[in-house]
């Protein structure tokens, strides 16, 4: 008998803590915003579970002559968070900053040459100690298309 409570109460907390965990698989698909339809969504997109004050790297290929979109998103609680486009090389040079754009949730690029970018995420860092260990969904949403796509509103494009 005293063997079954322990398993029942094995079983209880297993399957309540997966109660309390959270699924951020398809976070970007629902949250993020997208570019317009002549945008193709691309398969480099990624969500995940972030921490305050964390950094992650999502390295991703962009293609010479095509123009990209990139959506970072969390939860509105967490405002004003960071991302940063990066060359991958020894120098890490920064191409993009949001922070210099008023922590603008997405921005739309040209590029020129094949090159290997890093999206480089930097969630806020935590104001009280209640935030300290707090964790939410994070989404990046990639989008491409060629670059000599006739557009009807050029504003806010940058070059690479």
């Amino acid at each position: 008998m005293k063997y079954k409570i322990i398993y029942f109460l094995f079983i209880l907390f297993s399957v309540s803590s997966l109660g309390f965990s959270q699924d951020c698989t398809d976070y970007h698909q629902f949250h993020c915003t997208y570019a317009d339809y002549t945008f193709y969504y691309s398969r480099q997109s990624k969500s995940a579970l972030f921490e305050r004050g964390q950094i992650s790297e999502l390295r991703i290929v962009a293609y010479g002559g095509e123009e990209y979109y990139v959506s970072v998103c969390a939860n509105r609680k967490w405002k004003n968070m960071r991302f940063r486009i990066l060359e991958d090389n020894e120098n890490r040079t920064v191409l993009y900053d949001n922070a210099d754009n008023e922590y603008a949730e997405d921005i739309t690029f040209e590029n020129e040459n094949t090159r290997n970018i890093i999206i480089e995420v930097i969630t806020p860092e935590p104001e009280s100690a209640s935030e300290v260990g707090e964790q939410r969904c994070v989404g990046v949403v990639i989008m491409f298309r060629p670059k000599d796509h006739k557009e009807q509103d050029p504003e806010g494009k940058i070059g690479f």
